[in-house]
């Protein structure tokens, strides 16, 4: 299996990662282990986009991405990559818990010119409430900031839940006057090599400006990763709702979280 080798993660980018609710670090993947996964993601990633309107066409959120979910299930060499011992130590180590489970997997392509992605929650969609979760955000090529690496309003996952609030231009409106109004340091990621990758705190106000490259696709792939031992939390939103259904299947509100799609990493 690829990835088994540990990565060195020092003990300050915990601190900072549990102070800021996000950290960097860089080449925890290697280009040449990297590679052959890059090659499935951005195929399978190609698919997915055909079945998207017309750019001009599209609102907001579809404006940000092409999104492309739970590739692990659809080809085993991708599952090799989401399930990776070496990332999900890390997501470990970060929160502070013995071991996580796979919540999902996105691939993420902001397509030449593509649309900010508004300021926004993960875990809002998430039927886990007081759960660590964090979210590993990796370029599969390299990744200038025009081209739209992430931005953090570093410390605000401290405020937790703040109610159902779907990525939008509404959710963006909001929780920029949030930020503004509690004065949190916005953090913007810097350039960004392929095998590089951000992790942040399912809480933690999130967001990436467009794609300003006239010719290059900002090609992501993302992992969830839950505590585990986590329990369902009883869904508050259409989204939770859905999520519920899509992500633990035959579960109910109150079961542990580990439907045949969350494996122990």
């Amino acid at each position: 299996m690829p990835f088994e080798t540990a990565y060195a993660l020092e003990h300050d980018l915990v601190r900072d990662y549990q102070t800021n609710g996000h950290v960097l670090l860089r080449g925890l993947a290697k280009i040449e282990e990297l590679q052959p996964f890059r090659d499935l993601i951005a195929a399978e990633a190609a698919e997915a986009a055909k079945q998207y309107a017309p750019f001009a066409e599209r609102g907001t959120y579809g404006k940000a991405f092409i999104q492309h979910c739970n590739l692990w299930v659809r080809d085993p060499r991708i599952a090799e990559f989401v399930l990776a011992k070496r990332f999900a130590k890390v997501a470990a180590d970060l929160m502070g818990v013995p071991a996580v489970r796979l919540y999902h997997d996105q691939a993420l392509f902001k397509e030449p010119g593509g649309g900010p992605t508004p300021w926004h929650q993960d875990q809002q969609y998430w039927p886990l409430d007081d759960v660590k979760c964090v979210t590993m955000w990796m370029p599969l090529v390299d990744v200038s900031a025009e081209m739209g690496t992430m931005r953090f309003a570093s410390g605000s996952q401290a405020l937790g839940y703040l109610g159902p609030m779907n990525i939008s231009d509404e959710s963006e409106a909001n929780l920029a006057e949030l930020i503004r109004a509690r004065g949190y340091e916005i953090t913007a990621s810097p350039d960004m090599a392929a095998g590089d990758a951000t992790f942040h705190d399912g809480w933690c106000i999130h967001g990436a400006p467009g794609n300003s490259s006239p010719d290059r696709m900002r090609e992501v792939m993302t992992i969830i990763y839950f505590e585990d031992g986590a329990r369902i939390s009883e869904p508050d939103s259409d989204s939770r709702q859905n999520d519920l259904v899509s992500w633990f299947p035959g579960l109910q509100p109150g079961d542990f979280a580990a439907s045949e799609l969350n494996p122990l990493i």
